[in-house]
């Protein structure tokens, strides 16, 4: 028997909750930001597809979105754009964070204080969150906690005196820049922005900064090791707990007027590679999904009250399309994906997790109905068969891969894993599973698919699949491996289902075959041309009402 032991592992932590707006995104991109008619650092049109998107932003579960970065930084936005930003945001049941410019004193505390009058005041729109600019060490070149805390006091005083109630957001550094933070959240010291201020109001409420460790350039290797790597986001976030309990402790702050801790923008890298793609390792790729999965989870881990993924959908390149909606095809990355397994289920308190794999990554979560745990395999290509312990005993049976989860119930899971892939078990308060929810390269992101959701009875039974809709047929393709002639059968449970969309991809995602076939036999047989490579291949069968059936096989030409 193995003895489970975290290779890599984690500091343990108490148990943190997992706040209920901790899943954000970044409103980007609109529009138009500023005055298009007189921009004063143009562009301010931007011809974004934010708009089109607010449904899918929904759907992915994030519940605050901020309206802010260098854009809104550099051009006020017009009160038009606020208040049409922040209906939109509402209309589909999220909150706000809105962003007031100060781009190196190109505006003021006074333009800052009206901005909250009218929108709070005068449209009465109550928002709760505010950020005073946006990166002062990389787009003003501040280099100490003086500069920064020189403009954040006379802002936050001015904004709070029109509405005393929002809560500030800063100081929204680049990265986690000690030189920067240390002075800022330093009780009693000269550039100390975590106390009040002459009218007995707190500076700030919350300290934040953005995180992208990688700028392209970055190995697999690196993406798996980096976030629990020394001096990385796990050890920032516990050196940035220990600041926030001294602060709050010289300061008095208890209760609702603790301070806090955001991540107001964070992915994978703020540029791809070039040829990034699903196999790659940028917020294009697989990996990149589990890699924002990961910050999430340690995010969660040590108490994060909320994070801000960047972005929705940008960029008319590879290199600049790191949002999780694909900004040409409108394709949900792996990114939206990972986002959304955990944003529906991760819930109440975050759970210590540990396993005994380099290369696979855990998370779980317990509230007073669910456990949820998420697994994700980094390896190339080995699946692994593990087994969950939903306790901190020793893991039985002789898997290689030994998750044990801090939920004190005395119960085991047994399964499998792929390569590439992952997935979020949900257990009742009993152990039992009740839903599964997996996701992997091979078996959906290939496909442009979401992840596949099993439901199960208490009985531990498989109810439903979901996979966009259920669909009313099943197809076998054979011979598999095929040498390069195979059959496409159909069973469908609809008589009058007859005119099907019929795709080929390969692995890395590039249509090989596409037809409507009619299958008025039941079957149809397929010829792949001789210039097709030797390799695995994705069979996509998709109905009129766009239910979807996906297949593996392997071609293999003598």
């Amino acid at each position: 028997m193995l003895a489970l032991g975290m290779v890599g592992a984690a500091k343990t932590t108490t148990a943190q909750t997992i706040s209920n707006h901790f899943f954000g995104e970044n409103a980007w991109m609109p529009d138009t930001i500023g005055n298009a008619n007189a921009c004063t650092e143009p562009p301010c049109l931007l011809y974004g597809k934010l708009h089109q998107n607010w449904e899918n932003i929904k759907n992915s579960g994030a519940s605050l979105i901020r309206f802010g970065g260098i854009a809104a930084d550099k051009n006020m936005p017009t009160n038009y754009q606020y208040i049409k930003m922040i209906d939109s945001i509402r209309a589909k049941g999220m909150e706000p964070v809105i962003q007031v410019p100060f781009a190196n004193y190109r505006y003021t505390e006074l333009q800052a204080a009206e901005i909250v009058r009218f929108i709070n005041v005068t449209k009465g729109k109550h928002i709760k969150y505010w950020i005073i600019g946006n990166e002062p060490d990389l787009g003003y070149h501040f280099t100490t906690a003086a500069q920064v805390a020189n403009y954040i006091r006379p802002f936050a005083s001015a904004m709070k005196a029109v509405d005393p109630s929002i809560m500030i957001v800063g100081p929204e550094t680049a990265w986690y820049d000690q030189g920067v933070i240390n002075g800022l959240t330093t009780p009693g010291g000269p550039d100390d922005i975590t106390g009040k201020d002459a009218a007995g109001r707190y500076y700030i409420d919350v300290i934040s900064f953005h995180s992208y460790p990688f700028n392209g350039s970055q190995t697999r290797a690196d993406v798996i090791s980096k976030l629990t790597s020394a001096g990385s986001l796990q050890d920032n976030l516990i050196a940035l707990n220990a600041r926030i309990a001294n602060c709050n402790a010289a300061h008095g702050r208890t209760g609702v007027a603790s301070l806090k801790t955001a991540i107001t923008e964070l992915n994978i890298n703020w540029q791809n590679n070039g040829a990034d793609n699903l196999n790659g390792v940028g917020a294009n790729s697989f990996i990149g999904g589990q890699f924002l999965a990961e910050m999430l989870g340690i995010s969660m881990k040590n108490g994060v009250d909320f994070v801000n993924i960047w972005s929705v959908v940008e960029g008319n390149n590879t290199a600049l399309n790191i949002g999780y909606i694909d900004a040409q095809t409108g394709i949900k990355k792996p990114l939206y994906y990972h986002f959304k397994m955990m944003a529906d289920n991760f819930k109440g308190n975050y759970a210590d997790v540990t396993d005994n794999q380099n290369n696979v990554k855990t998370f779980a979560s317990k509230n007073g109905s669910q456990i949820n745990v998420m697994i994700m395999n980094q390896e190339l290509g080995s699946n692994y068969n593990y087994t969950v312990r939903l306790n901190n005993g020793t893991v039985s049976g002789t898997n290689p891969l030994k998750i044990a989860v801090n939920a004190g119930v005395t119960v085991e899971y047994s399964d499998m894993i792929p390569a590439q892939g992952s997935v979020v078990l949900t257990f009742n308060t009993a152990g039992t599973l009740i839903k599964k929810t997996e996701y992997s390269l091979t078996g959906q992101a290939i496909a442009n698919q979401p992840p596949v959701v099993t439901n199960y009875g208490t009985t531990g039974v498989e109810e439903t699949a979901v996979n966009v809709g259920t669909p009313n047929f099943d197809i076998n393709v054979y011979p598999n491996p095929t040498a390069g002639k195979l059959t496409v059968a159909m069973n469908s449970a609809n008589e009058d289902q007859k005119s099907v969309e019929v795709e080929i991809v390969n692995l890395v995602g590039q249509l090989v075959y596409h037809k409507t076939l009619e299958f008025k036999d039941g079957k149809e047989m397929i010829d792949m041309q001789e210039g097709i490579a030797n390799g695995v291949y994705i069979v996509r069968v998709k109905s009129a009402d766009d239910k979807v059936v996906i297949k593996k096989i392997v071609l293999e030409r003598k």
